[in-house]
């Protein structure tokens, strides 16, 4: 009996199955290539140094930078230089993680040969060992020559996988500092975040009477300082270049591409707005074609470099001043008036303002101007808004008399703050505001060059979707009111990021989305909840989106088989919320396997307690696909009568000729016998009963009966209507006519319609349609009513 291995205890790996002796040879020359192979890669792995001397210049990056972020050196700086050291080191971050991620391509197929030589290695021994005599000289020396090929071969791969895995952990190394010293500055501008409310400096007047020759030698270290990041920005431009410049280089061949096609465009749009009233509201912006083409140039280069150098998206902002200006409608030069153009003069002044932050005192008083200056501006604004509104009441106007009291409010702030001496404070909310009015006016420029040239462009397709569809026209309104939304949610992150509130904002929400609500395995995140609820929303609303364009914008005006177009919405919209709904499970946190369970859960409660809400389920999919009844058919079912006006998953709803409503359950439809009265077709056959008098000429009755039938109103000519003796009733002859009318609606008008024509007739030629007579037998009668009905004879 053989002994249980112990608990804990490995097993030992399986030996390899030796090779049979007659495939040796065969086996020898397959491994020989597959060593040549190696052998080759490994050289070519070798030859290569690009990578060693990309690690050398991160290396050299990262000391550069490290090196700034000592705690000494990051209390020198100010906010905006940490924000750039931020930027550059998560540029130099992300770098890394590149560099590592095609150091791992690289290594790979070299663990890979190496796992593959050890294996054939091994292999081969036991086919030598477990042979023994069984081998001729030859086999055994081609064994061996074999094997120290594999020792080569294991040489030759070992050199470039140590090398490639002592650069792997020497970039780790390096990203291990990157990483620490994001943190620490990460930190730093927490802290300067936190502290925006101390006091940094003495009052501005104690300042001024105390200015001394000392502040001269501080003064040439910030010059210093100022230059040193000057330098460090233009060197992360440069590198940001390299990465990038392809993008870059592609951008700007696109766009010189396209300034021929914003002047063609310009010049058609010249002749149109004479005849076309509805684009003169955006005359000024399709009659400056270069403003526009350069406006959204800019817009591309900046959202290609949103993670590059602050320098760069500065000066990209700055160069897009006078597109932005030439670009603002009329309406918006009406409501801000001139304080727009003033935006120029407050720039320069704030930038005037950062070269001289090495002179502190100097820094104040530009700052302190700038600020009365943009307060008197915003004054202004606010008393000429205040008047027009007592005439005007506009949501506009509005809006933009409450922009200009916040911003009066923060301008009486920064002044106050320079004043008492919270320097970090006044300028911060200096350079808030006019990042935010500045970035607002930008958004606003490009939202109007966009919806100028789309409407000039799409002016005959919109116009025609409105007329002729019902939802796809609303798409467009949705189209535009998704991109006003992504506009003002630009803006608004612009604005809380430049007021340095989105950071602790950003922190806020992600602890609060990190927190967990678990019921044993389970567990589920607070903002995997709410993102569960948006994903759900969203899905809903995509899916009726797409079913009502599907249903009566798209699929009506194709050719295809009766109930298609039904189906093909329906189905679509199912199908969207169902993966809708596990996108949205996923984007929660739920995963596959706990989703397994609930499912098994599912099925169990399906077994007991849902059959009949599966079967009615399984049964919508049946309808959907065979279409053996459609929303408009009149169907009859269970003695109800009435026109189908819904299909669901579930239940099909039928609307009675009375008016009321009828939910039957989709198993019914397939499982009852049910009549589709149009099922193939509209045509309703009416059959009306007539009886004439004994005595009445059967022909000629006949004739008249088929002449009021060809003559009536609404009845089908094809087939043609039928008249038949059907037989003699106990007090009448009886016909009957039988017509066919190709609209089951008008059935019971047409049916109405024919009988008074045939009364009508057979009255005119005199024949009788008689009354029912019926013979009646008295076997007993009492004597008296006898005696009272004889003296009524008499």
């Amino acid at each position: 009996m053989e002994a249980a291995p112990v608990a804990g205890q490995q097993e030992a790996p399986a030996k390899p199955a030796a090779i049979p002796i007659e495939n040796i040879p065969q086996r020898i020359e397959q491994d020989q290539r597959f060593v040549e192979e190696i052998i080759e890669r490994s050289a070519a792995v070798s030859g290569k140094s690009t990578r060693v001397d990309e690690l050398g210049r991160l290396k050299h990056n990262a000391d550069t930078l490290v090196r700034k972020t000592t705690p000494d050196q990051l209390a020198k700086l100010p906010i905006s230089g940490l924000d750039a050291l931020e930027r550059h080191l998560l540029f130099l971050d992300r770098e890394l993680k590149n560099w590592q991620s095609s150091l791992q391509n690289v290594s790979r197929p070299l663990s890979e040969d190496a796992a593959g030589l050890a294996q054939k290695r091994s292999l081969w021994l036991e086919t030598r060992d477990s042979s023994g005599e069984l081998l001729v000289p030859a086999l055994q020396r081609s064994i061996d020559d074999l094997l120290n090929e594999f020792d080569q071969a294991e040489r030759a791969v070992s050199a470039p996988l140590s090398k490639v895995l002592n650069l792997g952990h020497e970039a780790g190394l390096v990203q291990n500092r990157v990483s620490r010293s994001l943190g620490n500055v990460s930190v730093r501008i927490s802290a300067i975040d936190r502290g925006l409310w101390r006091l940094d400096s003495e009052n501005l007047f104690r300042a001024y009477m105390n200015r001394s020759k000392a502040s001269a030698v501080a003064s040439k270290a910030a010059d210093q300082g100022l230059l040193n990041g000057l330098k460090t920005e233009v060197e992360f431009m440069n590198e940001y270049d390299r990465v990038s410049d392809n993008k870059i280089n592609a951008l700007i061949i696109l766009s010189l591409l396209m300034l021929p096609v914003f002047l063609r465009l310009s010049h058609l749009a010249k002749n149109l707005l004479s005849d076309d009233g509805r684009l003169e509201d955006f005359r000024k912006t399709l009659t400056r074609p270069v403003s526009a083409w350069l406006l959204l140039t800019i817009l591309a280069l900046l959202m290609l470099q949103l993670d590059g150098p602050a320098l760069r998206l500065k000066l990209l902002l700055i160069l897009a001043w006078v597109p932005v200006m030439r670009l603002q409608p009329k309406r918006m030069l009406d409501s801000v008036g001139n304080w727009m153009y003033l935006t120029a003069v407050f720039f320069m002044i704030n930038l005037f303002g950062q070269i001289v932050t090495s002179r502190p005192l100097l820094f104040r008083q530009v700052l302190l101007a700038n600020d009365i200056l943009m307060l008197a501006s915003l004054l202004w604004l606010t008393y000429r808004t205040v008047q027009r509104l007592k005439t005007e009441r506009t949501r506009q106007l509005a809006f933009l008399r409450n922009l200009a009291a916040v911003g009066v409010a923060i301008m009486t702030v920064a002044i106050a703050a320079n004043l008492i001496g919270n320097v970090t404070l006044a300028a911060m909310l200096t350079d808030a505001t006019l990042n935010s009015a500045y970035i607002g006016l930008f958004l606003f420029a490009v939202s109007t060059v966009v919806r100028a040239f789309t409407r000039f462009l799409l002016r005959s397709t919109v116009e025609k979707l409105r007329s002729q569809t019902q939802h796809a026209g609303g798409l467009m309104e949705v189209v535009s009111n998704l991109f006003n939304l992504a506009l003002v949610l630009a803006w608004s992150l612009a604005t809380l990021n430049s007021f340095r509130l989105l950071r602790p904002l950003l922190d806020g929400m992600k602890s609060l989305s990190g927190l967990s609500i678990g019921y044993g395995n389970v567990s589920i995140t607070i903002g995997g909840i709410v993102l569960f609820f948006v994903t759900v929303f969203l899905s809903f609303w995509l899916a009726k989106t797409v079913r009502g364009v599907l249903s009566e914008d798209i699929l009506p005006n194709m050719d295809l088989p009766r109930g298609v177009a039904n189906s093909a919405s329906t189905l679509s919209y199912y199908t969207l919320l169902m993966f809708g709904l596990i996108f949205a499970l996923s984007a929660a946190g739920v995963q596959m396997s706990q989703l397994t369970l609930v499912l098994g859960a599912l099925s169990v409660g399906i077994g007991f307690g849902l059959n009949t809400v599966i079967n009615n389920f399984v049964s919508g999919l049946i309808l959907m696909v065979e279409r053996p009844v459609q929303p408009g058919d009149t169907i009859e079912l269970s003695g109800t009568i009435g026109r189908v006006r819904d299909i669901g998953m579930r239940a099909t709803t039928l609307t009675t000729f009375e008016g009321a409503d009828v939910i039957v359950p989709n198993g019914m439809l397939l499982s009852e016998k049910m009549i589709n009265w149009t099922l193939s077709s509209d045509k309703r056959r009416i059959d009306i009963p007539v009886g004439v008098a004994y005595g009445s000429d059967p022909n000629k009755v006949l004739e008249l009966l088929a002449q009021v039938a060809n003559s009536a109103p609404g009845v089908s000519k094809n087939p043609a209507p039928t008249v038949l003796f059907t037989g003699f009733g106990p007090h009448a002859l009886d016909f009957s006519v039988r017509a066919w009318t190709d609209s089951f609606d008008d059935s019971v008008f047409v049916r109405s319609g024919m009988a008074v024509g045939i009364h009508a007739a057979l009255a005119q030629a005199g024949i009788e349609i008689p009354y029912p007579q019926r013979d009646l037998h008295i076997k007993s009668i009492d004597a008296d009513i006898l005696s009272q009905l004889k003296r009524g004879d008499s």
